[in-house]
């Protein structure tokens, strides 16, 4: 009898151990996580992470699990509830066709916390809930019916799931039932609603508090007993068929999955924005700086770019809340030429001057974009065309945007970046969390880490 692909997945995940990564998943990890805790930190000190907080919290804090950036405590399922959305509420967490270290991370710190798990075991469950979190979204990317079914948070409940069930340490047979409980009661794909929809973008766009509540709660009922469906990604009732998907390939989970690292694509973001719109904000730089243009000799700014930039809610020259700032790809582009704070993106939305540069911006379809993008979704090509108002006009081009890695980050760079984030929710703090993700498959206890981000 042909095993099921949840069985499959899962002698993976039992048999991989820390000495079985080579050497650049476990760097790549490190700097995943310190972006992921950098992101949680800022996200930590918005109106909307505040929102989060009294939501959830109106009781007082009852349990033992940190809340990033708050000396208040909760239970674990809070917890990583609070800390997910945080880590993607800046929109400013890592990507690899969703935001996959905003449903692994969290959950990794606060199940290591609860378990007194060691750094070397963080750093293992958290390689393989990537690994396998990403090659599940790759096989159910449905190319073909994309603008109907999209939300990550759906399939990277399966991240949550894995990192939490290796932490737990559930044998086989209880992480393919923690499998089939976590894709029965997944998050529907609804980022066509929550980004796409007439009323605009909204805090829950990616659903992944809810994706990583489901993942650990998933991997606790399967270690006390409770079975799933064994056959959650099988024949036509399988999970792709419940989430509305069709032309999927969960075959591409397997390739090459003993010899290459997925982690290792992960990008990172220079902006606290969607990542579709990083190419635009850097040929707009790049065109400015290169020709030494002040902004007050602008008359009009006009990016050539995919086509999802030329509509909304990327086409909206004014948002009105936070988490359509993060789509609007003129406002985003007037608060990297005012060379605004990343933590005050979000918060000058009624900014005159911003709104003012915003006016001048101006997206246009460029039908070879898409068709290279629809090619390599890492590629999102953008070119800028700046007008001056002595009748000159300047240009520059980008292909693949700052953070990938193809255009990489450097390793001081995002630590500029986790200072930059974290300043105001730990003061000084910054450099002994950086040296201790750096260091961490020497820590016996993850709450050494934990315990200063409270």
């Amino acid at each position: 009898m042909k095993n099921f692909l949840a069985e499959i997945i899962a002698k993976y995940i039992e048999r991989i151990k820390y000495n079985d990564i080579p050497r650049a998943a476990i760097e790549k990890i490190k700097l995943c996580i310190l972006d992921s805790i950098g992101c949680a930190l800022g996200g930590s000190m918005t109106d909307e992470g505040n929102i989060v907080i009294k939501s959830l919290l109106k009781g007082g804090g009852q349990g033992s699990s940190t809340i990033f950036g708050h000396k208040i405590r909760t239970s674990l399922s809070s917890a990583v509830f609070i800390n997910s959305v945080f880590t993607n509420i800046l929109d400013f967490d890592d990507t690899y066709i969703g935001h996959p270290g905003a449903t692994i991370v969290p959950v990794a710190l606060n199940v290591g916390e609860f378990r007194n798990i060691s750094g070397k075991d963080i750093i293992t469950a958290m390689i393989i809930g990537y690994e396998i979190a990403i090659r599940i979204g790759i096989g159910l990317r449905s190319t073909v019916e994309r603008k109907y079914v999209h939300g990550h948070g759906t399939w990277q409940v399966f991240g949550s799931t894995v990192t939490a069930s290796k932490l737990l340490g559930l044998n086989n047979e209880e992480m393919v039932n923690a499998l089939g409980i976590a894709g029965a009661n997944a998050p529907v794909p609804s980022v066509m609603k929550t980004v796409f929809g007439l009323t605009g973008p909204t805090i829950a766009k990616n659903n992944f508090g809810i994706a990583s509540e489901v993942g650990v709660i998933s991997a606790l009922l399967a270690g006390n007993g409770f079975s799933g469906p064994k056959d959650i990604f099988d024949g036509e009732t399988g999970f792709w068929r419940m989430i509305g998907t069709n032309h999927c390939d969960l075959d591409r989970v397997f390739d090459n999955l003993n010899s290459e690292y997925k982690i290792l694509n992960v990008a990172f973001k220079p902006y606290p924005c969607c990542r579709l719109i990083h190419s635009s904000i850097e040929a707009v730089m790049n065109t400015l700086n290169e020709n030494d243009i002040a902004l007050r000799d602008v008359e009009k700014i006009v990016i050539k770019n995919i086509s999802p930039l030329s509509s909304q809610p990327f086409s909206a020259q004014e948002p009105k809340n936070m988490t359509e700032a993060q789509f609007s790809l003129p406002y985003v582009i007037a608060c990297a030429i005012r060379n605004i704070s990343p933590l005050e993106w979000c918060k000058n939305i009624m900014n005159s001057s911003l709104l003012e540069v915003a006016r001048k911006v101006e997206s246009r379809v460029d039908s070879n974009a898409d068709n290279s993008f629809q090619n390599d979704p890492g590629k999102i090509p953008a070119t800028a065309i700046v007008y001056i108002k002595n009748g000159k006009e300047y240009s520059n081009k980008v292909e693949i945007p700052k953070g990938d890695p193809r255009n990489p980050f450097t390793e001081e760079a995002l630590k500029g970046k986790f200072k930059k984030l974290t300043i105001g929710a730990l003061g000084d703090k910054d450099k002994a969390i950086v040296n201790m993700i750096m260091k961490l498959e020497k820590l016996e206890n993850i709450n050494s880490l934990t315990k200063i981000l409270s």
